[in-house]
């Protein structure tokens, strides 16, 4: 099962989707510090002016000639420090939504896998009750050809072999389906399924409650309510100006003579004295804080609707195993039973074939308990956070980033 994990976790494009958007924020957070660094331009001013001759193409005739200028940000009363801190958040909300993703897709795998063995199980159980009936038709055949029984038994036996090949078939179906889906995620099939009951038999038995907190999915929706309150504070600072120094030189096209170019080293400031924008620039992003609020409250209400339901469903599945192996060990019991009886004429071919059907059924309905518990248990250990490690698998994809640096 953990080799399933794996494979969806190394093949699907999720993956690859959620580490671009996390290169992406990285991306993002060295241009928002980029504003504390300085900036360099240039300008030239190419064509005539007032005093250019008629005759001359007038290219490069303008007084002042190009220009090269230093700028650097002194203070700007908060937008780079919000701008700075969104796009920090950011980058780490993208973290943790790729870890995210691998939780959801490590379960996806796993139930994948869980299921692939489920119907491979159900599957032999379809093959055995038609290789039980075959050996009873054959049986009853024999009693047919001595004229201890009567031909319409042999008729009935018939019908209920055909039956059961076709639940057989159907069992097959069902285990080739799941086996499409198991290749859809790892691209490859197995030549067979180990027993995943010892892997997940290491798993939380589901008492405890989950720490709700720790989840990746939480932890992002967090980071992105971070970035919204980082946002308000660069829509705030809008309203102050901007506080830098300005050094530039400029060369003079009409003389050669360097004292006629120009240097010159200022302190400037910048700012809007009025942006009616600003406004709802501070409401949106305070709109997007509560959305932000409102969204890590949604996930954690289905996280713990999540393990609620798998907690019941793992005690639920406990008692159905034990009712189904109980019934089970009964109608094998009394199949036996019947054989005999039947021979003595004691007990009709319906009842026979009845308590070989509830063989059937029971052994089925005990595996798909079985399989249910294994896959809340799953479904369980990922609410809980901790379902790759339990596959013996790395806790994160990436190594702790030092999202300051």
């Amino acid at each position: 099962m953990s080799d399933a994990v794996v494979l969806t976790l190394l093949r699907h494009p999720e993956v690859s989707r959620a580490n671009a958007a996390l290169a992406r924020g990285r991306a993002d957070l060295g241009a928002a510090k980029s504003a504390w660094y300085p900036q360099v331009s240039y300008q030239a001013n190419l064509g005539p002016n007032m005093l250019s001759g008629r005759n001359t193409s007038g290219l490069n005739e303008n007084m002042a000639g190009p220009s090269v200028y230093l700028q650097q940000q002194v203070w700007d009363f908060g937008r780079s420090k919000g701008e700075i801190g969104a796009a920090r958040s950011t980058m780490r909300q993208r973290r943790y939504e790729l870890e995210s993703v691998a939780d959801q897709l490590a379960e996806q795998g796993a139930l994948a896998f869980l299921q692939v063995k489920r119907y491979e199980l159900l599957s032999i159980e379809a093959r055995k009750q038609v290789a039980e009936l075959e050996r009873l038709r054959h049986l009853i055949g024999l009693r047919v050809n001595a004229g201890v029984s009567d031909k319409s038994d042999l008729m009935l036996a018939d019908v209920r072999v055909e039956s059961s090949r076709g639940e057989a078939i159907q069992a097959e179906t069902a285990l080739a389906v799941a086996q499409s889906g198991l290749l859809n995620l790892i691209g490859d099939l197995p030549q067979s399924y180990e027993d995943p009951a010892a892997q997940i038999s290491r798993f939380e038995t589901g008492e405890d409650e989950p720490d709700y907190d720790r989840l990746p999915s939480v932890v992002a929706t967090q980071e992105a309510e971070h970035a919204a309150a980082a946002k308000i504070g660069q829509a705030r600072a809008e309203r102050y100006p901007r506080l830098g120094l300005q050094m530039g030189y400029t060369r003079n096209n009409y003389s050669y003579n360097t004292r006629d170019n120009s240097f010159a080293g200022m302190v400037t400031v910048t700012g809007d004295l009025y942006r009616r924008s600003n406004h709802y620039l501070i409401e949106a992003a305070e709109e997007d804080r509560r959305a932000a609020e409102a969204t890590r409250d949604a996930v954690v209400l289905e996280a713990r609707g999540k393990a609620l339901a798998s907690r019941q469903e793992i005690r639920a599945g406990h008692a159905r195993i034990s009712a189904y192996t109980h019934q089970e060990e009964q109608a094998v019991t009394a199949s036996r039973i019947f054989f005999e009886e039947y021979k003595l004429g004691k007990r009709t071919l319906t009842e026979l074939l009845n308590t070989q059907l509830e063989v059937y059924r029971a052994a089925s309905a005990r595996i798909s308990a079985q399989y249910d518990i294994m896959e809340a248990r799953v479904r369980f250990e990922n609410v809980s956070g901790t379902l790759r490690p339990s596959l013996g698998l790395p806790a994160r994809l990436r190594e702790e980033e030092d999202f300051d640096g």
